[in-house]
């Protein structure tokens, strides 16, 4: 006799297309949304948990439902995003006192001491040491770490524009403008032809936008790259902290002693 549907098992691909199909009858079968059909996010979580879900993951997902999504898009013109962009939130709030943890991370990551500063309970870092000028020779980071209603957001950002244009300047500029005379009298002077003059040239500033492209493509994706480490790091720096301060501590040792005898 075949397996009656209480008696029967699924496998995960069956439960997921069961799941799946249940919620389109449901959709189906609404007509008009009700505002007692609303479930709380314990509600959410509880279901989450007999599905097999881990609770926190619905969680983490529910703190960035609400969230615009931070895109690094690329520039047409580069190739590579201009403004690099991450941002986490982490469920509760960091305590000040790990503050320093988080700033010797920061600092490691990228070999200078910046500018941190605290404004009320939320850390600000910056790669500016002394105003716009020093600022624009090197690196352009910002980290903020702010814990507010409940989560603690981390945002790490940085600007490239001083670097795209350091490199299409010195190259195209640089390169392609130096060498622009000495195409130009060279096809001039084989080719007596001003059409052959002009597109030569163009290929010859072509060249050197593409190397420059190229370069600034591949310093971008190293950053990006070092950032996402970064966040990565401060988020679980931020999640033990408050992992930390949630776990009810040890009794004093007095206490222990007593308890003992």
């Amino acid at each position: 006799m075949a397996d009656t549907p209480r008696e029967r098992k699924f496998n995960d691909e069956e439960v997921a297309l069961i799941i799946k199909r249940a919620a389109e009858l449901q959709q189906t079968e609404q007509t008009e949304h009700e505002p007692g059909n609303a479930l709380s996010l314990s509600e959410v979580e509880q279901i989450a948990k007999e599905a097999g879900i881990d609770p926190r993951l619905i969680r983490r997902a529910a703190l960035g439902l609400d969230q615009s999504e931070v895109t690094n898009r690329p520039s047409p013109w580069l190739g590579a995003p201009i403004r690099l962009v991450f941002e986490r939130v982490v469920e509760g709030e960091v305590p000040a006192e790990e503050f320093e943890a988080l700033v010797a991370e920061i600092r490691r990551t990228f070999g200078q001491n910046g500018l941190p500063s605290v404004l009320g309970r939320s850390l600000a870092w910056s790669s500016t040491m002394g105003g716009g000028r020093r600022r624009a020779r090197g690196r352009q980071l910002d980290v903020n770490i702010v814990p507010r209603g409940g989560v603690t957001t981390i945002r790490v950002e940085e600007e490239l524009g001083n670097v795209a244009g350091a490199l299409m300047g010195g190259i195209v500029g640089g390169g392609g403008g130096g060498t622009s005379g000495a195409v130009i009298g060279g096809s001039l002077a084989a080719f007596h032809s001003a059409p052959i003059t002009i597109g030569l040239l163009a290929c010859s500033l072509s060249a050197f936008y593409m190397l420059a492209r190229t370069i600034y493509g591949r310093i971008a994706a190293n950053h990006e790259k070092q950032l996402r480490e970064l966040i990565d790091r401060l988020e679980e720096i931020t999640q033990s902290a408050i992992s930390r301060r949630v776990t009810p501590a040890d009794p004093p040792r007095a206490l222990r002693d007593a308890a003992g005898t």
